[in-house]
């Protein structure tokens, strides 16, 4: 991978930490352990609105995963859990090593980005309430593309908005499909194997693998300083 001038960062369990929702999760279906269920639910409902065309936010998507794990269970869903649900994702904290990696990427004259599957105003509210949406350049919402990642379009909008070619950029994310979705149109990647994350496709890992942000962060940076800096 060529040193890249553009860093773009995935946001959920990437940036930010999962717990706030867990702790809804807890609360509304009686377990932490059903964490990943519903994840995946999630996951399925964006690929399903991908394939079907008919996009619609990542805040609705995640209530009806939880409404059909509510059910599953035999549970009540009443809104007032459904807007926790939106209200724990919006208020997530960043992970301890996400502002001080971010800080000394700048230091080193990367340009930073998010990509998020998020809604524009939520992917907003985020880095908001962590702290961190001073650090980035540019904020992207798949709603502008009206497709969820790993589709092309996404991670195509993002280059044309950064303007920089593929070869520049680099998609750092702690999930498998993110960055296979950025290698699909020319992107390079860097995985961040928080705990649960692993590396199950078929595809190789990138070469740059970190436990946190700060990890990637320091490879990043060997690479040399990005080019015309």
């Amino acid at each position: 991978m060529r040193r890249p001038t553009v860093i773009i960062f995935d946001v959920n369990e990437t940036l930010l930490d999962l717990a706030g929702v867990r702790s809804v999760l807890v609360e509304t279906l009686g377990s932490a352990d059903r964490l990943a269920e519903w994840f995946l639910r999630l996951l399925h409902g964006s690929l399903v609105a991908n394939e079907t065309d008919r996009f619609r936010s990542f805040e609705s998507i995640s209530v009806e995963a939880l409404s059909a794990m509510a059910h599953r269970f035999g549970l009540e869903l009443d809104s007032s859990r459904a807007d926790e649900m939106v209200a724990a994702f919006r208020s997530l904290p960043a992970h301890p090593d996400v502002p001080v990696a971010l800080d000394r990427l700048r230091r080193h004259g990367f340009r930073l980005a998010v990509l998020s599957n998020g809604s524009s105003i939520g992917i907003a509210m985020q880095l908001e309430n962590a702290g961190i949406a001073d650090r980035f350049d540019l904020v992207v919402s798949v709603e502008e593309a009206q497709r969820f990642k790993p589709d092309p379009a996404p991670y195509r909008l993002a280059l044309e908005r950064l303007g920089v070619p593929s070869g520049e950029a680099v998609m750092v994310a702690a999930h498998d499909w993110d960055i296979i979705g950025a290698r699909n149109v020319g992107i390079g990647g860097a995985f961040v194997s928080r705990p649960g994350s692993v590396w199950s496709v078929p595809d190789p890992p990138p070469t740059i693998v970190g436990d946190d942000i700060m990890s990637i962060a320091e490879q990043l940076i060997e690479m040399g300083f990005p080019p015309g800096q």
